[in-house]
């Protein structure tokens, strides 16, 4: 029986059974058995078998994960490059309607909040590579028609759609999943999850620039070359990594050379398509209801990037207007912000696999060991934001809020990245879809949030508004805590039942 990718290896599946993960909790109808005797069970022929992710070459595996992390970048540069261009894009489509300025970043995040739900599930269906190269290919479409829009709402409307296609990302920490051992896949997930942190850091750095220089315009027409040209690399280079879906192509490469219809993956299901893609989209919302590990982590990681997006939606109207800032140096303001999230990934790379090694000298792996540095971030998002309010709301030197952003970036990374670690870790096959409930639940918050905060600072100062924020990351500081102390406990509880 070979080595299985996304589960705990202290656990291993048997084939002869229904599929139950202890440490997820889905117990799925009507696998194939090798109690009938007309079935021949297909899995990996041994633990090195070549076909499994896990045992590809160190290049290979490395080369995905560039590959990803490049194309993520470049999506989530996207998100918010039109923000500094905002106004040059209302003035030439003849509005002045404010509420469009925060429409055109805020509806992307809805957008990305919808892509997850049905993204994640798919891949579980048709596997990881045919669904993201789809993805990226709409990408592309959508940003070419941005580029091309004639008025607002046509823009707005292709923002939104490109959003959707940006949930692709959910995808990246179960590929990492796919192709590492647990002990080794912590390095790797935090090279890949930092992307989507950096992306809408340099976006408005980017986007002031370009936007100035060549036209607006142009920020979509690089954007859909440069993901275009990624995409190509996609396409030469990506081989599925689902072992679900590796399985069930080897049995019907068997059926067609054998002629023998008799050949079923380990993971074969017995469905109508019907049942099985509604059973399948409805996952992730169902997970985001009925697993109290999700909801609750899923909660504080939406809380934790709502106010990277308050932050990203606000720093160039705090630094024109508290500090005089031109535009341009005001977009340079977002990168003490980018110099925090890269110190969180430092300290992620040097801490999630470290300690799950020793832990497993010890005598066993667990998936609450990726969530200490989570501790470490809920102390000082606090802290970053009420020296950044406090700091702005005196009119100290610019630096010094400059500095509490850098806090607040190295708070936010070392909370969200630990957090994808131990979603794949914990839900095996379906970590997609447990990261797709988390990602649309934060996707929610970061459109949501920018909206409050203006009215928040007009009503109590950017000083108390900030501090309001801060007061609430307070209460949700102890939840690394619950989970690492009660989580395994509640994943052992928590049976949902797929019927397909």
């Amino acid at each position: 029986m070979g080595e299985v990718a996304s589960e705990v290896p202290e656990i291993p599946p048997d084939p002869t059974k229904s599929e139950q993960d202890p440490e997820f909790g889905f117990l799925e109808a009507e696998k194939a058995t090798q109690d009938e005797a007309d079935i021949h069970i297909v899995d990996f022929d041994s633990p090195d078998d070549p076909e499994n992710p896990l045992n590809w070459s160190n290049t290979r595996k490395w080369g995905l994960v560039g590959l990803i992390s490049a194309m993520t970048l470049v999506t989530n540069l996207a998100t918010l490059m039109c923000a500094p261009a905002a106004p040059l894009i209302l003035r030439e489509f003849s509005s002045n309607n404010q509420l469009y300025q925060t429409l055109l970043v805020s509806i992307w995040e809805l957008g990305e909040a919808f892509g997850p739900l049905f993204i994640a599930p798919l891949s579980e269906i048709y596997g990881r590579a045919p669904v993201y190269n789809v993805v990226n290919i709409f990408f592309c479409i959508f940003s070419i028609a941005g580029a091309v829009s004639t008025n607002i709402h046509m823009f707005i409307a292709f923002r939104f759609l490109n959003g959707i296609t940006v949930g692709a990302i959910v995808l990246n920490p179960s590929i990492v999943g796919d192709l590492f051992v647990t002990e080794k896949r912590g390095n790797a997930m935090a090279i890949e999850g930092i992307a989507p942190l950096i992306g809408p850091v340099l976006g408005p750095v980017i986007g002031g620039y370009v936007s100035q220089a060549i036209g607006w315009r142009w920020l979509f027409w690089l954007a859909a070359i440069v993901a275009g040209v990624t995409e190509i690399g996609f396409l030469a280079f990506f081989r599925e990594t689902y072992k679900v879906r590796i399985l069930e192509i080897k049995a019907a490469r068997l059926r067609k050379s054998t002629g023998d219809d008799s050949y079923r993956s380990v993971h074969h299901v017995t469905h109508t398509m019907v049942g099985f893609l509604t059973v399948s989209v409805m996952r992730p919302a169902r997970m985001l209801v009925l697993s109290p590990v999700i909801f609750l982590l899923g909660l504080y990681v939406a809380l934790v990037y709502a106010y990277t997006y308050v932050l990203l939606t606000t720093l160039t109207e705090v630094f024109e207007t508290k500090y005089g800032f031109s535009t341009g140096s005001a977009s340079l303001t977002f990168l003490g912000l980018g110099i925090g999230l890269t110190a969180g990934l430092l300290l992620c790379q040097a801490t999630l696999d470290r300690y799950v090694e020793r832990m497993k000298t010890r005598g066993g792996m667990k998936p609450e060991q990726r969530l200490p540095p989570m501790i470490i971030g809920g102390l000082v998002i606090p802290i970053a934001l009420l020296w950044y309010g406090w700091t702005v709301q005196a009119h100290v030197q610019w630096i010094a809020p400059i500095i509490a952003t850098a806090i607040l970036g190295f708070g936010v990374a070392a909370t969200i990245l630990p957090s994808f670690s131990y979603l794949v870790d914990a839900f095996g096959v379906h970590s997609a879809s447990a990261i797709a409930a988390t990602i649309s639940l934060r996707c929610v918050a970061g459109a949501a949030f920018p909206l409050v905060a203006p009215r928040l600072y007009d009503e109590l100062g950017v000083g108390w508004g900030t501090s309001v924020l801060a007061f609430i990351a307070l209460v949700f500081l102890p939840v690394p805590l619950l989970l690492m102390r009660f989580g395994e406990r509640a994943r052992m509880k928590s049976r949902l039942l797929v019927t397909y």
